[in-house]
């Protein structure tokens, strides 16, 4: 009877050390997801950034229209003043309006193929949460925004966390430029000298 029960729970014992082990894995999975999920949305909000400022800087910067309200005063006067349209929310809106696809399309030599949808998905989360508040940034911070680095510290960092500070240093690190490029400036650099050196020489002929 007695080693009937210890055999019990020597089987229970190692039920329960089956169970912790489980939680423990499960919880390890788990937070293994959530900080991919974290470096995915943070990679897309930073590409989306750079999408967001090339477009909306992507006009006469010396364009101005009216705003405000056409309504006339008791005095006969309306409230209107003359902006930039740069600084316009009908400017931001035309920015976000198929804001995923020129993102993706922006960023295709770096998404690989297979996680286009991905990235698409998580641009599309991202404006649908936050609409609203890249248009206000984009409308009453522009001045803070003259980068995108900026924008995306305001937007992706201070606004809404997907990123900390130190992943937007990765992301920003300048890209090597390719050999064949440096190649291509430096002969073309090559041929300027020469000709330069011809033009030299028959100026003192």
């Amino acid at each position: 009877m007695m080693n009937s029960s210890v055999y019990i729970l020597c089987i229970l014992f190692f039920i329960f050390i089956q169970l912790i082990q489980s939680q423990v894995a499960s919880s390890t999975d788990d937070n293994n997801n959530k900080r991919k999920k974290q470096d995915f949305y943070c990679s897309a909000c930073k590409s989306m950034s750079e999408t967001i400022f090339r477009e909306m800087n992507n006009v006469d910067p010396n364009e101005r229209v009216q705003v405000g309200s056409y309504r006339v005063d008791g005095h006969g006067h309306q409230k209107l003043k003359d902006v930039p349209v740069i600084e316009t929310a009908y400017h931001a809106e035309n920015v976000l309006e198929n804001l995923c696809s020129k993102f993706i399309r922006d960023a295709q030599e770096v998404i690989p193929s297979p996680l286009k949808n991905l990235y698409e998905h998580a641009c599309d989360d991202i404006l649908e949460d936050h609409h609203d508040s890249i248009i206000d940034i984009l409308v009453t911070q522009n001045k803070n925004a003259q980068t995108a680095r900026q924008l995306a510290e305001l937007f992706c960092v201070e606004l809404n966390q997907y990123c900390k500070g130190n992943q937007l240093d990765e992301l920003f690190k300048p890209r090597p430029t390719p050999s064949s490029v440096v190649e291509e400036k430096q002969d073309e650099k090559n041929a300027e000298e020469e000709e330069e050196g011809k033009e030299q020489d028959k100026n003192e002929l």
